[in-house]
């Protein structure tokens, strides 16, 4: 069995980052205002011209790929998360009713199951690849075989929807996992999120403290926006969107204590 590893929670490993980008923010801040006193670099409130529209023009853009970009890619998460779940529903029908079959079939089904769910597992962090390793191939075509050779009895004929069910989510799952942002999409993207960030600066308000305050909000809310996209786009890296083989671990355990 699978030794469980402890990850760190998604609060631990967002809190680092967003430290980190405000105090590079801060620096850049204070810098760019004490450069010659403002004079130079930070356009005066009173004579801000069509600046104020230029940045909303830009920002506009950003917000709307934005949307586009986490819409989209929500709703690959949320097929993934879907595929995911529907293998393991399979793979334990097929345990339950592989209980209904003769002695000698039943271990051949229960054995092939827990052969694939242990790949599974072993092979998890490379799958955000669009292919499957040729163990896991060979661990569903033990499967297969086993269940088309029980095709003419009775219950055997009851587990070929099953195996059809588990390919199928198995298919998407695989498709979903190789899904993501175009590269001149997501370079495009970090480009706005870029020039938010950055030209952010160089618009002030007379007060110190409000200026700081509100040209930070509108550093860290690009920042954050990026990083959700990011780590939408990533469902095997560990982040908040984090996708985890414990369902198939936690039905592995359950095959185990029984057997």
């Amino acid at each position: 069995m699978l030794k469980k590893e402890k990850t760190p929670s998604p609060r631990m490993k967002i809190i680092p980052k967003l430290f980190l980008f405000f105090v590079l923010f801060s620096c850049a801040f204070w810098l760019i205002r004490t450069i010659d006193h403002g004079k130079i670099l930070r356009a005066d409130l009173l004579d801000l011209g069509g600046i104020p529209w230029l940045y909303s023009a830009i920002s506009l853009i950003f917000s709307i790929l934005a949307a586009f970009t986490i819409q989209k890619e929500w709703e690959q998460w949320n097929n993934l998360v879907e595929a995911n779940k529907g293998e393991v529903n399979a793979l334990r029908e097929l345990w339950i009713w592989s209980d209904y079959l003769p002695i000698e079939n039943q271990k051949e089904i229960v054995e092939g199951l827990i052969k694939y769910l242990l790949v599974i597992q072993q092979e998890w962090p490379g799958l955000e690849k669009d292919e499957s390793s040729e163990e896991e191939e060979n661990r569903l075509d033990y499967l297969r075989n086993t269940i088309i050779g029980l095709s003419e009895k009775t219950n055997g004929i009851l587990l070929l929807s099953l195996i059809n069910d588990l390919i199928k989510n198995r298919n998407k799952r695989i498709f979903q996992s190789g899904s993501h942002i175009p590269p001149i999409l997501k370079n495009t993207l970090i480009f706005a999120d870029l020039l938010v960030i950055i030209l952010s600066l160089f618009i002030g308000v007379k007060n110190p403290i409000l200026d700081y305050i509100f040209t930070l909000g509108i550093g860290v809310l690009a920042y954050t926006i990026y990083m959700v996209i990011d780590d939408l786009d990533n469902p095997f890296r560990p982040g908040t969107w984090h996708l985890t083989p414990r369902n198939y671990q936690l039905l592995l355990d359950k095959i185990n204590k029984i057997q």
